[in-house]
């Protein structure tokens, strides 16, 4: 099972200044000047873990895979996939936002209404998180289960 989580607004801060994580290697993320992800991430990714599922990212955003998966290794996280715009725009078929599908993807965590209705048009699963939900990582596991009970 693969479940995905979306960077702006989600996880890491655009308009909402939610929490955020402390990295693990605090002055590595100061030198290299990295964005923050949000609090709860760890947390939700180690749940992931126990249950087996991959963790990706999926994101309309331009940053390159490896400062991806740079800034989530100075959180203790090794991601197994990411998707940007670039790779989005080479492989999907389908003319909507994001294709979870396209990549194998069973759940999508976004902040996004616009693509929580474009997972009802297209059959995908999307989980909306709001910037303000501080109880969010709870909300990311009830949907993990409630796919696992549904066979996703």
């Amino acid at each position: 099972m693969r479940i995905a989580f979306d960077l702006d607004n989600t996880l890491i801060r655009n308009n909402h200044l939610f929490p955020l994580e402390q990295p693990r290697w605090p002055w590595v993320a100061r030198l290299l000047d990295q964005e923050g992800l949000r609090q709860g991430i760890v947390q939700a990714v180690n749940f992931c873990r126990a249950q087996k599922w991959e963790v990706w990212v999926y994101t309309t955003s331009y940053r390159s895979a490896w400062y991806i998966r740079q800034l989530f290794w100075l959180h203790g996280i090794q991601l197994d996939g990411v998707v940007n715009q670039q790779r989005h725009d080479r492989a999907v078929q389908t003319r909507c936002t994001k294709h979870p599908p396209t990549f194998d993807i069973d759940l999508l965590v976004d902040d996004s209404d616009g693509v929580r209705l474009e997972g009802e048009r297209h059959g995908f699963r999307v989980l909306v998180v709001q910037p303000e939900d501080e109880k969010w990582v709870a909300a990311v596991q009830a949907a993990m289960v409630l796919g696992l009970a549904n066979g996703s």
